[in-house]
Formats: structure tokens, sequence, C-alpha cells
């Protein structure tokens, strides 16, 4: 899921911060904490994206459920977000926020996906293939999806790249070749 170009901004210049103090693998797990816990509760859902609520009731709300959960930062974030109206992006950061982690930490989430659940060993040679071929990231999380319509072979996704070695691509391949009609008349 792409983010808007407000949540980026936000999630970047506190991914440096995050940096500056050390602290950017532990803000990763606070703002998932807040992400799940608001997406869970529907009441501080609502509460957060009433636009008649004082901002003042929305920060003590946050700081009284995060303030011993989460490190000082990540409650200075909450109140920037809600000093400025932004609010409603607080659950959005995460999203952005890990995309910048994930570049940050040199990894690449790849997306296989399989007729039946990939084995170590075959995990071991995609997360070679892919490593040398495709991205150059330290780290290669494979992201298995088991999906029988395939019928057989793999489909490798990573960002906007996608290879189909799927069986049911190759049929659909050779259905379309078989369709042109090579037959001329008059021979």
């Amino acid at each position: 899921m792409k983010s808007s170009l407000l949540t980026q901004r936000y999630a970047k210049a506190f991914m440096e911060l995050a940096i500056q103090t050390n602290l950017v693998d532990k803000v990763l797990d606070d703002l998932l904490l807040i992400k799940t816990t608001i997406e869970d509760n529907k009441d501080l859902l609502s509460l957060i994206n009433q636009p008649f609520v004082s901002k003042e009731k929305k920060l003590n709300v946050m700081v009284k459920l995060f303030a011993d959960k989460v490190e000082k930062i990540v409650i200075d974030m909450i109140r920037l977000l809600i000093e400025k109206n932004r609010e409603t992006i607080i659950v959005k950061i995460y999203d952005a926020y890990y995309d910048l982690y994930l570049d940050y930490k040199k990894i690449a989430v790849v997306t296989v996906t399989t007729a039946v659940p990939l084995d170590e060993k075959t995990t071991a040679r995609i997360v070679n293939i892919v490593k040398h071929k495709i991205v150059k990231k330290d780290v290669i999380e494979i992201k298995n999806v088991v999906d029988k319509s395939i019928i057989g072979g793999f489909v490798v996704n990573y960002m906007d790249f996608e290879y189909d070695g799927s069986v049911r691509n190759t049929l659909k391949r050779l259905h379309s070749v078989f369709e042109e009609n090579l037959f001329i008349k008059e021979y």
C-alpha cells in the first residue's frame, strides 16, 4: 500500500530522528503497537478521526494509553501530529516508516507465489537467485503465498518486478499461440 506524500514526509523525518537516537528497531515496534491498538479499537479510531474532539482530549487519551509502553520520541511524534491536525495519519505512519526501515536495514521482502508451500531447500535456492539476479540487498525475506490456481512453478514479485514462471502462465501463452491461425489458403 502506497502512503501519501504527507505521511512519507513525516515518516522520513521520524526515521531520521530514530537513527540519531539509535532507536530504529524500537520505534518500529512502538509504531506497530500503536497501529494495531488503534485499528483494533473502533472507539479509539473514531475519537482520533473526529474533527470536533479537542486536541487536548485526543492527546490526553493517546498519552494515557501509550506513555508507559512506547519511547518518548514516539509520544512526541503523536503530540506533534495532533497539534498540526494530522492525527488521522498516525495509523498510516507505520506503513511508510516500515518501508523506510526495510530500505535502511537493506532488507527486501519478496513475495513468492507457489501451488504448494515452499520447503527450506527451495526457499534457499530462490533467495540465492533473487539476491544475485533481481535485488541487491543484504537480506532477502521470502513471503510465500500458496495459490493452487497457478498449477505449478512459481511467481516472484518484488516492488514493480514480476517474474511469472507458473504452469498457468505457460499454458496461457501456449493457448494464445495456438489461437493464431497459421493456415494460409491456396497452398
